[in-house]
């Protein structure tokens, strides 16, 4: 069974840290060789941690700085509330922004030590946040947010969600970019998907033994997550526990774009043909599971 990981991963924070300090670029897109970047996004890697204890907190974001474009707001607005969405400053500069919800996370954790005593599990808690530019086109940008999260017991929780963002006038899609008949249509082709990419199981009974909803022999819930444009694709989220046991880690299903023609709404389907435009191909995806 495959367990999808993030780049930040509890058991081996020293060196999950020290790869994030000295290569970042790798966790989100690399230019391919002799190619023009000019109208991509532009951004910065930025980080914020809690020198203290590398067991603590750190966050992580390829930050948009170019103010010239609309869309530059909507997603420093999107990681704010990603966070919590109670930062009132100036999103203009994004290692305040990272400061502020660092600190609080880490000055909360110092509470709860202080509270429930020395020499417990929380002495190893960890916060970890990371802001990927996924995939860009010329007609849009998707961004994925992934968290990790210990505060003792057995084991830490993690959670992975994105946003694609129109860059003509910044409008965030989620399930909106399909109709509703498409979105029933994706039940379907979603446990397919699971089942043969993600479980690797050959029967739907078999798949459906390893879910926790009985109904979904019946419906197969689609996530609740919103599905995030890849550049193979649109991927489908579903959270731990969200249909899977926590062993199962974070089940997806990336699904074709010429699979999916029919299911998307006009407004999108603009969006999806630029796909293959010449900004998309010189992204070569460096995603690391």
């Amino acid at each position: 069974m495959k367990k999808r990981s993030l780049c930040f991963k509890y058991g081996s924070f020293s060196a999950a840290l020290l790869a994030l300090a000295l290569g970042m670029a790798s966790c989100h897109l690399e230019k391919k060789n002799g190619t023009d970047q000019s109208r991509a996004i532009k951004t910065e890697d930025i980080t914020w941690e809690e020198k203290p204890s590398s067991e603590g907190c750190k966050l992580a974001a390829a930050y948009p700085t170019d103010n010239s474009s609309v869309v530059t707001q909507n997603i420093r607005e999107w990681m704010n509330e990603q966070l919590g969405g109670t930062y009132t400053g100036s999103l203009d500069d994004g290692k305040k922004l990272l400061e502020y919800y660092g600190t609080e996370r880490a000055e909360q954790v110092k509470r709860d030590i202080a509270e429930i005593g020395e020499n417990t599990a929380m002495d190893a808690s960890a916060y970890y946040v990371q802001f990927k530019k996924a995939f860009e086109t010329e007609k849009f940008i998707t961004y994925t947010s992934e968290i990790y999260e210990y505060s003792g017991g057995a084991h830490g929780g993690e959670s992975l969600s994105g946003g694609v963002f129109r860059k003509s006038d910044g409008r965030k899609f989620g399930w909106d970019m399909f109709t509703a008949n498409g979105k029933e249509k994706l039940r379907g082709m979603i446990k397919n998907g699971l089942k043969s990419k993600f479980f690797k199981v050959n029967s739907d009974e078999e798949l459906y033994e390893r879910l926790l909803d009985e109904n979904a022999r019946y419906t197969f819930p689609l996530p609740e997550t919103a599905p995030v444009c890849r550049p193979n694709g649109v991927e489908f989220i579903y959270q731990q526990y969200e249909i899977a046991p926590y062993a199962a880690g974070i089940p997806t299903c990336t699904l074709p774009y010429d699979s999916l023609e029919n299911l998307f709404t006009v407004t999108m389907k603009p969006l999806i043909e630029s796909t293959t435009d010449s900004l998309a191909l010189t992204y070569n995806p460096i995603v690391k599971r």
